[in-house]
């Protein structure tokens, strides 16, 4: 890892340390997973005793405007759907494709991220209060996504299909381009997370090259590989014999 970014770890972690309402700071993303390389951002997940996002983000940017210097920040817009405050930080001082994602929750916020099954085992900053709880997602929950997303990547298949079709009909590439990559991504991907990594039905296409078996995740990749509108149909048939067969293994398995 860049030593820069080392050392804005070290000292964001001793700034939010000495925080007396910051009560645990953990990294997730690829340091949560065990896939941190050199091009990972920082998923810093942050709980506080109480709702004081304003302020600590506040602190935060005092932190990296003097240290490093802000190029750019997005907050998410609240209510975030997952119930916390969310924050990126792209800084001056350190490698470009570096950025910060900072997630702060208050302490009685039940929704942290830490789930291992979906979000693999943070690394702990600190603890004070031992917020952090590694505890699998509820059967029941995962059954809850699982069933939605089978639902919304069957039910609505036929619409994905004939939008695909009538550009193919047309040859026109740039619809159809659009419309096969919808297919894939909308249809045929969430069938297969639901067969290779059901506890991650929802997470789309991200991190199916290491999750999904070798041979799977390079048919998928090549699926995506298109230059002429003959690509796209040759394609569009094996990602259609792909999402009706997936589709008939789980049809048992999940609700319609």
């Amino acid at each position: 890892m860049h030593q820069d970014i080392v050392g804005l770890k070290s000292k964001l972690k001793e700034l939010l340390q000495n925080k007396p309402q910051v009560l645990a700071a953990w990294e997730g993303g690829s340091a949560a997973t065990g896939f941190l390389d050199d091009y990972s951002d920082l998923d810093l997940g942050i709980v506080t005793d109480k709702d004081m996002a304003d302020e600590l983000f506040g602190l935060i940017e005092e932190f990296f405007c003097a240290d490093y210097g802000i190029i750019a920040k997005f907050r998410m817009p609240e209510p975030a759907w997952h119930g916390m405050s969310q924050c990126f930080y792209l800084l001056d001082k350190l490698p470009p494709l570096f950025y910060c994602d900072i997630a702060i929750v208050p302490q009685d916020n039940p929704h942290k991220f830490t789930e291992p099954d979906r979000h693999g085992n943070a690394v702990i900053w600190f603890d004070k209060a031992a917020v952090y709880k590694s505890d699998p997602t509820p059967r029941e929950e995962l059954d809850a996504i699982a069933n939605r997303v089978y639902k919304m990547a069957t039910d609505t298949a036929f619409l994905g299909t004939i939008e695909l079709q009538k550009a193919l009909a047309r040859k026109n590439w740039m619809a159809a381009s659009m419309n096969f990559t919808t297919f894939v991504y909308r249809h045929l991907v969430p069938l297969l997370n639901l067969k290779y990594r059901p506890a991650k039905a929802d997470f789309g296409i991200r991190y199916a090259e290491r999750d999904y078996p070798a041979r799977e995740a390079e048919k998928l990749a090549n699926l995506l590989k298109n230059r002429s509108v003959q690509d796209i149909e040759e394609n569009f048939a094996i990602a259609q014999a792909w999402f009706k067969s997936v589709c008939q293994e789980l049809q048992t398995e999940y609700q319609r």
